[in-house]
C-alpha cells in the first residue's frame, strides 16, 4: 500500500533492545513507501536522545527497557511531545498492563507476535485513527468485566461517551466532560466500534440507538 497522493510519510522510532527487532523494523519501512525509519534505540538514554533529535509521528515502544517496564519512559514522552503517538510494543498481553500503558499517555498497544507484515497496517491506523490497540488484547480486556455472554448494555461512562459523541463533541471536549484522558476516549471509542461492528461514529451511535441501548 503506498500514501495517499499528497499525504507525509509516517516517520516512526524504535525503542527496543533486540537488535533483530531494529533491524527488522528499518528493513520493513524500506519496503513501503508510505513509512519513513527515523532510527531506533536499544537503552531509555539512547531512547530519550532520538526522541528529542527526530520527533517522530509515532514510537513504537518496547514495554520492558533496562530490565524494567518503560511506563516512566513513556510518560515523559507523552508529557515533552504530546504530539507524538507512543505505541507500546510488547510480548506481554495482559490488561492490566494495557490499562497502565493507557493511563502513561500510550495512543496504542501492538503485540510482538504481529508478523513485520500487519506492522505497516498499525502505523496507518495510529495514523488515520489516532489510536490503535489490538483487539486480542483489547477484547479481552472488555471481556474481563462482562462475563463470558458479552455486553447487554453499556456501562455508565460508555453511556456518556456515546452520549457526548453523538452531540458532537470530539476526544479532547469527551476527555474534559468525562474527567479521563483523550486516550481513554480514544480506546472506549475504539472498543464500542468493534463491539459493534460500526466503522465511524456516525453509524455506532445509529446502531446503538436502533438496539434502544441510547
Amino acid at each position: 500500500m503506498s500514501a495517499v497522493e499528497g499525504d507525509a510519510p509516517i516517520r516512526f522510532c524504535v525503542i527496543d533492545d533486540h537488535d533483530i527487532v531494529l533491524l527488522g523494523l528499518e528493513a520493513m519501512a524500506e519496503r513501503e513507501p508510505d513509512l519513513v525509519f527515523a532510527g531506533g534505540a536499544a537503552t531509555v538514554e539512547e531512547g530519550r536522545r532520538l526522541v528529542a533529535r527526530e520527533r517522530p509521528d509515532v514510537l513504537l515502544l518496547d514495554l520492558r527497557l533496562d530490565g524494567r517496564n518503560s511506563f516512566d519512559l513513556c510518560r515523559e514522552v507523552r508529557a515533552d511531545y504530546p504530539e507524538i503517538a507512543i505505541v507500546m510494543f510488547t510480548a506481554f498481553g495482559n490488561e492490566e498492563l494495557l490499562a497502565t500503558a493507557i493511563k502513561a499517555g500510550a495512543t496504542g498497544y501492538a503485540l510482538k507476535d504481529a508478523s513485520t507484515a500487519g506492522l505497516p497496517e498499525i502505523l496507518r491506523a495510529v495514523r488515520r485513527d489516532g489510536a490503535y490497540f489490538d483487539p486480542r488484547i483489547a477484547n479481552a480486556a472488555l471481556m474481563a468485566g462482562m462475563g463470558s455472554s458479552g455486553p447487554t448494555v453499556l456501562s455508565e461512562r460508555e453511556l456518556t461517551i456515546v452520549k457526548l459523541v453523538a452531540e458532537g463533541a470530539d476526544n479532547h471536549e469527551i476527555a474534559e466532560q468525562v474527567h479521563v484522558s483523550t486516550h481513554m476516549v480514544k480506546f472506549h471509542v475504539g472498543t464500542l466500534l468493534r463491539r459493534y461492528g460500526a466503522r465511524t461514529r456516525t453509524e455506532l451511535v445509529r446502531v446503538l440507538m436502533e438496539r434502544h441501548l441510547i
